[in-house]
């Protein structure tokens, strides 16, 4: 399972015109580093991560991961029970 969308770190990249080397010369991280974050696959530690958001100008959000499971009281709505 991907912890985050690394499409957007590629679109954004690609927004601005970089290479792939070119964020790598700019971060000094390895170019693997910035394909392995791109496909959302990075296992390195967060701050390697906070250096390429940076540079794109983007910034790292944390929240409370939800099931998406309906709640009881929703239940009844869901099936049309009276």
């Amino acid at each position: 399972m991907h912890w985050y969308d690394g499409s957007l770190l590629e679109k954004k990249r690609k927004q601005r015109g970089w290479t792939q080397q070119q964020v790598s010369d700019l971060t000094g991280l390895s170019r693997n580093q910035i394909i392995a974050m791109e496909k959302g696959n990075f296992t390195g530690g967060i701050k390697y991560l906070r250096k390429y958001l940076e540079v794109l100008r983007l910034r790292l959000l944390i929240v409370e991961e939800t099931d998406n499971l309906p709640q009881l009281d929703e239940l009844s709505a869901l099936f049309g029970d009276d």
